[in-house]
């Protein structure tokens, strides 16, 4: 009888997937969009379809940020940068917004009927 030596077994070794913050990358996403599309509106006709297209962005980049870093503590500060980044960028733009609006209402109704007679 030969000897036969036991057959060699494959062992396949899985990556180990590193931890992330979804939410901290979406909130930094979200907060450059709108901070791209909030920054016109401050100018006259183009503000009006600015404003309202960065509103959204603009608060899911703050929501987002505030989840992210709530995330980022529990994961040893991972993402706490990018959420961060994005709750800034999400109340800046939501300040820029507000701001406008307000100051366009104010001149809107400044200089409403100041040249006719009623």
């Amino acid at each position: 009888m030969t000897y036969q030596p036991p057959h060699s077994q494959i062992v396949y070794h899985q990556a180990v997937k590193a931890p992330s913050n979804g939410m901290g990358i979406a909130a930094m996403i979200l907060g450059i969009v709108a901070i791209v599309i909030g920054i016109w509106t401050p100018v006259p006709v183009l503000g009006l379809v600015s404003a309202f297209l960065a509103f959204a962005p603009a608060v899911l980049a703050a929501v987002f940020g505030h989840i992210g870093l709530s995330r980022a503590a529990g994961l040893g500060g991972i993402g706490r940068g990018q959420s961060l980044s994005g709750l800034v960028l999400g109340y800046v733009t939501l300040g820029i917004i507000v701001l406008t609006t307000a100051l366009w209402m104010a001149a809107i109704g400044a200089g409403g009927a100041a040249g006719y007679a009623a």
